[in-house]
Formats: structure tokens, sequence, C-alpha cells
């Protein structure tokens, strides 16, 4: 019989509701344990008691920052000998890793049929209810030990997270909503702004980037260009103006998009459009939900695998949607060599 300890982090945007109805699932499960951060410098040591326990399977019910954080726990200070497995319920405002590899349905219904999984003791129904991804490892975020996570975002992906938490989270929008409501005014302004505004934001970010006297934050617009170097395994290093960088293990992000294509080999995905980008509106879907041969104009519509990418880059960015900045003269470093077992059922 498998063994349940669930993380609550009662912050998390669903959560603030109450986790009345939680804890009551939670009672419901024999054995099963509860823990509710203070703060999520609480995790190490939660998880670490777990381990002691020898609890095996680990839920979460967060958002994809405590996940994120959960995710580092268990990477950075290997608590476990053996990794146990992870089961997410989405609780927060994006919930994109929950869209990916989480538990379906209500937090109830989820813990419910989770309990019944690992009280069952059939080795193989858990095996067939489990998916293994490989996890993202970043360092040289500033001031920070290697981070853990699967989704890393730069350039206007960070900007575009503050602009989504200051103009649309404070109205309580459903996640995805927030995200499509965000998405939709960013091309909209792109569309009103016309070519002429474009090209002026070209020549003034022609000075922004490693360096360049107007780095990235939160007051400038969304739509401007990073200069970044990016290095792929072993190959030569690229040279890149980017208006949005993203690397991710997950299969879907967001709405269901998948903003990555041109197979190959590699465990991280990719994909970089070019600042300023040619016929952006005309070919966003087909960026967002193209097939493998989306027939891009390759001088801005990047998208690649690999084991490792470097990015040398002055720019902030987010790992699971929380924000970093690089280490100064050090460049980003994104790696995929560890994997996990997620509960999906």
């Amino acid at each position: 019989m498998g063994s349940l300890g669930v993380i609550t982090n009662p912050r998390s945007q669903k959560n603030k509701r109450g986790i009345e109805k939680l804890d009551s699932a939670v009672a419901g499960l024999p054995g099963a344990r509860h823990a509710v951060l203070e703060t999520v410098a609480d995790i190490p040591e939660i998880l670490a008691d777990f381990a002691r326990r020898e609890i095996d399977t680990v839920a979460v019910a967060g958002g994809d920052g405590t996940i994120q954080a959960v995710l580092t726990a268990l990477f950075g200070g290997r608590p476990y000998e053996q990794q146990p497995r992870l089961a997410v319920l989405p609780c927060g405002m994006t919930n994109m890793i929950a869209g990916d590899v989480g538990l379906r349905g209500s937090m109830s219904t989820g813990l419910a049929k989770l309990g019944r999984l690992l009280q069952s003791a059939d080795e193989g129904e858990i095996a067939r209810a489990t998916a293994k991804r490989q996890i993202l490892r970043l360092e040289n975020a500033r001031g920070s030990p290697p981070q853990y996570g699967m989704f890393f975002g730069g350039a206007a992906i960070y900007r575009a997270i503050i602009a989504c938490r200051s103009k649309v989270h404070p109205y309580k929008i459903k996640a995805d909503t927030a995200a499509a409501v965000t998405l939709a005014g960013l091309l909209a302004d792109w569309l009103l702004r016309g070519r002429g505004a474009q090209q002026g934001d070209a020549e003034a970010s022609a000075g922004l980037g490693r360096g360049g006297p107007g780095r990235s934050g939160p007051n400038r617009k969304v739509f401007s260009g990073d200069r970044i170097d990016v290095t792929f395994d072993n190959q030569p290093a690229e040279h890149l103006t980017s208006l949005v960088i993203l690397a991710t293990t997950l299969d879907r992000l967001v709405l269901g998009s998948r903003p990555f294509w041109d197979g190959g080999d590699g465990q991280l995905r990719f994909t970089s459009i070019a600042y300023p980008p040619e016929r952006l509106l005309r070919y966003a879907w087909r960026v967002l939900y193209g097939g493998e041969d989306r027939k891009l104009p390759a001088t801005s519509y990047l998208s690649r695998r690999a084991n490792r990418v470097s990015l040398a880059m002055d720019c902030p960015f987010t790992l699971d949607g929380e924000l970093f900045e690089p280490e100064p003269g050090c460049p980003v470093l994104l790696a995929a060599d560890q994997q996990i077992r997620f509960v999906r059922i």
C-alpha cells in the first residue's frame, strides 16, 4: 500500500477561499499526512519528515510556484534516496504544470481517486497511472542556488507576467482567461501601434540587452527586444535579439498551446521569437498550435531541442511563475537530466 503526504499552500489563489474541504478530503484518507505551509521555506523540512516516514507519494495543493519550490527541495536537498511520486492539485492562478501533469477534476475528487489508487497496493495499476517527466535545472539565478522546475521564460514573457499580475489578476479572472485577456490585449496593442511604432521600438531597443543602458524591468513596454547569446549543447553560440524566449519540459503550456516544433534530440524544448517578429499576428496561431513543420520564417522564429542551453543575457526571467535575475557576468544554464514520476488520474 502506498502512503500519501499532502503539502498545501494556503496562499495559493484557490486556497485563499479556505482549505476546509481539502482538510476534510485528506482526513478521509487513512494514514495520509497534511502539512499546511506557513511559508515556502517550510518545504525542505516537511519533505525530510515525509522521507523519514517513508511516504512515497507527495501531493502538492498549490500553484506553479509552490510546485517549483517542492521540486527544488527534492532535487537540491535530496531528502529522499529515491524520489517520491508527485501528484499536483491545481490551486494556483495559472496552474500550467497541473494542466499538463496534474490530477483531473476537483481537489476532493482528485485526492479521493489518488487515495483509492494508493490503497489498492496494485503496483501495476499505480505504474500505469504515472508519467515520467524530465525536470528543468536552472543555474546562475542571482543570489540563488540551482533551481528546479518545468517552464523557463524570458524577455516579453517576464514582462507579460508583470502586466498580467498588475492589470488582470486583481479582477480575479480565471487563470486561463487571464492569460487569454493579457495575450489578446498585447496582440491588439501590437496591431494598433502599427509597423512604424514597431520600427521605432526596434531602434530604441538597440542599446538594450547585455550591458546596454535600458535594462529589462516592469516599466518597459512588453514588446521590445533583448540581446541574448544562446548556446545549444556544444554548438557555437548564436546571437539573438528576442521578443520571447522559452524553454520547457512540459508537453503543453497555458491554454493548451505547444509553441515548439522541429523535433530533434534533447530533453529541453527551446523557442525564440525575434524582435521585431515578421508578421506576428499572421503567424500567432501557427506558432502556438501548429504541427512539427510550421513553415515559419526562420529569421524570426527559432525552435530547437537540446540537452543543455546556455543563455548569456541581462533580462530578468521566470521559472514557473517565480521571478529571477541572472547572476551578473554568468550565463543562465538550463539542463534537463533529472526526472520524476507524476500521478495522473
